[in-house]
């Protein structure tokens, strides 16, 4: 399915720029025929059907044709962030049952010190020590006659793509995805946005996400628009991380000079973007369509972004297991900016209660999600399965209720709720009180496991500019304002709150062993 259509874009757009990334520019004829090399490559080295070939690569035209040449090969594509730890990268490599890696130079030895620890043969494809798309390249490559499309050909129906789903405890969930389930993800998007060839997409999130993955590489190199990749930060020839306000202006040069006409992004970004200073001039009147995914967009980040460029930003709702569900296209979003509007093209989202009845609009329930983009199930995950994949449909895990006309509000986390005293709290609505408190940045409650049953409230908290803030004032503030349960016990002060390269809050790492609670 993806191939067909990315084989008639190629046809149809053959010197268009597919990828532009820094100076690089390849056009979809060549990007092609670089993924009809390494896929070549690939089955040199004995890569076969519904092999598993993960890729720890960075943001990049190499990350874009390592994904492509696997599907092509009906391969499963494991996209790994690159920036995790040897323990948490052999846990992924070892469930999937990776039968090959595909990495760059920066990441090549770690990865052969991966490999040696597995007791598993893993080739090691090295991105660097293959001619892509460079000059030097054979020209042959590039001028590859492009295959016929046959529709007599079954779709592969296998598995195409393995991510994990983290959750708020445990070990990381393997979700498992067909070719059916992404061309289905692109087309539900391209038909309620109205993606085009026109289109220049800039990426400034994780490709190896699925809000990068879905909403930036499928979106754009199927639908013929080009994809506009911010280059990685090199230092002494290695790659480096870097803050994002570091790329600020890095990112409104490329918007301007790219013409950019879709941004995607996340809260964390949103905010940074909307923070430059008044008094530089930034041209962004090309850009139609931002929109946020990874976390809640706060009224405040909304309102600094349209006030400093005049477009706001909307709201998208997705998951691993789906991809994009549902966003904000309202023409006045001034009154609905905290909705994630309506279900995307040809999905359908429903709320229910805990019987599985479906509740009338404006009861919040939980979130049930049907869908052709959806996963069937986590890998070796029976018992869960059972419970949150039913009748086709999936059950999100996510609070949320519906308006008069049928737009869709996130409200919180089913799972994250806070059994305390018999009492079940939503941790959201503590952080809702707590960061109106004037000396309150950020705040993130969470639930810890109590010296005998149950679990205690704890509050974690960035205080506003470096500041002082006396844990007294905090619960003072709460005791004011919340009922007596649902009032902190534990209140700890800290610099920043770890969250993950999308911006979302890390809870789990905020959850420790049990500490004396504050003085009531």
């Amino acid at each position: 399915m993806l191939e067909n259509r990315l084989v008639e874009i190629v046809k149809n757009y053959p010197e268009k720029t597919a990828i532009a990334y820094d100076k690089l520019r390849i056009s979809y004829r060549e990007f092609y025929a670089s993924i009809q090399h390494l896929s070549n490559h690939l089955k040199t080295i004995d890569i076969v059907t519904s092999d598993c070939i993960a890729l720890i690569l960075p943001n990049s035209p190499e990350f874009a044709i390592a994904f492509n040449a696997t599907l092509k090969l009906e391969a499963i594509v494991l996209p790994i962030n690159p920036l995790l730890k040897e323990e948490e990268l052999s846990y992924y490599i070892i469930d999937s049952n990776a039968s090959a890696i595909i990495t760059d130079s920066n990441h090549a030895e770690f990865c052969r010190h991966i490999i040696s620890k597995t007791n598993k043969k893993i080739e090691l494809i090295v991105l660097d020590d293959i001619c892509l798309f460079t000059k030097e390249a054979d020209k042959s490559i590039t001028t590859e006659s492009i295959p016929i499309i046959t529709d007599n050909i079954s779709p592969f129906k296998g598995d195409a793509l393995y991510q994990y789903s983290s959750g708020s405890t445990g070990r990381p969930k393997r979700v498992c995805r067909t070719q059916s389930n992404l061309y289905h993800e692109f087309i539900n998007f391209t038909e309620t946005t109205n993606i085009s060839p026109s289109d220049n997409i800039l990426c400034i999130v994780p490709l190896y996400h699925a809000h990068g993955l879905g909403n930036c590489l499928l979106a754009a190199i199927h639908n013929g628009a080009t994809l506009v990749i911010l280059e990685q930060v090199s230092n002494q020839g290695k790659t480096v991380e870097v803050p994002f306000v570091f790329r600020r202006s890095r990112v409104l040069e490329l918007i301007e000079k790219e013409k950019i006409t879709i941004l995607p992004g996340v809260p964390y970004i949103f905010n940074t973007l909307a923070e430059t200073p008044i008094e530089t001039e930034v041209d962004i009147s090309t850009l139609k369509l931002c929109f946020c995914a990874g976390n809640f967009l706060s009224k405040d980040i909304f309102d600094k972004f349209i006030q400093r460029f005049g477009i706001p930003v909307r709201q998208l709702y997705g998951c691993t297991e789906a991809g994009s569900v549902a966003i904000n296209l309202d023409e006045n979003i001034k009154t609905t900016y905290d909705s994630v509007g309506f279900p995307l093209k040809n999905i359908d989202i429903k709320i229910i209660d805990n019987a599985g009845k479906e509740l009338p609009n404006g009861s919040i329930g939980e979130i049930v999600i049907k869908s052709q983009a959806l996963t069937t199930g986590y890998c070796n995950k029976p018992e869960l399965n059972q419970q949150v994949f039913q009748n086709g449909s999936f059950l999100t895990g996510d609070l949320g209720k519906k308006d008069e006309v049928g737009r869709v509000y996130v409200t919180g986390r089913k799972q994250i709720f806070i059994d305390t005293g018999g009492h079940k709290v939503d941790p959201l609505e503590i952080e809702n009180i707590l960061i109106t408190h004037n000396q309150v940045k950020e705040a993130v409650v969470v639930g810890i496991k109590g010296l005998y049953a149950g679990e205690i409230i704890k509050a974690v908290i960035v205080p506003q500019n470096g500041g002082i803030c006396q844990e007294k004032d905090i619960l003072s503030y709460c005791k004011d304002k919340l009922a007596d349960f649902k009032v902190p016990k534990i209140v700890e002060f800290r610099n920043e709150i770890p969250k993950s390269p999308l911006g979302k809050v890390l809870r789990k790492n905020l959850v420790d062993n049990f500490s004396q609670p504050v003085s009531s």
